[in-house]
């Protein structure tokens, strides 16, 4: 949905509003995969995804109540955090898609009974759940950082999410930023 324009009237407390000013925000996009208890892949993307402790290593992810993952990362107590490299935009829509085959002819990897996008991501985080909060029509769910792995697609940059677009930005070292 394109910004208002200045003829359209939006009320403070307007749904299109809020959409509005949260547009504003860039965020990190990420897939947060998880396994159903017989072991099939599930997963679906997120930029509701933030740094929370360092000790512990804690990070939580915004999962909405119907989201069909939900109940098996709950079920499993794990999840991995898939942050996706530049390059992954497709990855990304594939798994924004409620319809689509997530998994199918995907790359993908499976390492400590998560399946991980190794080739996909700049960095994946194998969590344990540690705390499930309801939150409106979402759950946050607290995850303990159990290991940080590299991507392939480590040096590739991130992909970010802002203003309703995709937007790949380049590796801080490749502008003479980082370390």
């Amino acid at each position: 949905m394109p910004a208002a324009s200045p003829d359209q009237t939006l009320t403070p407390h307007s749904d299109a509003a809020f959409l509005d000013a949260m547009s504003a925000l860039a965020g990190g996009v990420c897939v947060v995969t998880s396994t159903t208890a017989d072991g099939r892949p599930v997963g679906f993307t997120s930029t509701a995804v933030m740094s929370l402790s360092r000790d512990p290593r804690l990070l939580a992810i915004g999962v909405g109540r119907h989201s069909r993952t939900l109940p098996f990362l709950l079920e499993t107590g794990r999840f991995a955090l898939n942050v996706l490299h530049a390059g992954g935009e497709d990855v990304s829509r594939r798994f924004a898609d409620s319809g689509a085959d997530r998994f199918g002819d995907l790359d993908w990897e499976q390492a400590d009974d998560l399946p991980l996008l190794g080739g996909h991501s700049s960095h994946m985080m194998v969590c344990r759940v540690q705390q499930d909060v309801p939150a409106g029509d979402h759950r946050l769910i607290i995850g303990l950082v159990e290991k940080v792995l590299p991507g392939l697609g480590h040096v590739a940059g991130s992909l970010v999410y802002l203003g309703r677009d995709y937007h790949p930005l380049r590796h801080p070292a490749e502008f003479g930023g980082g370390s």
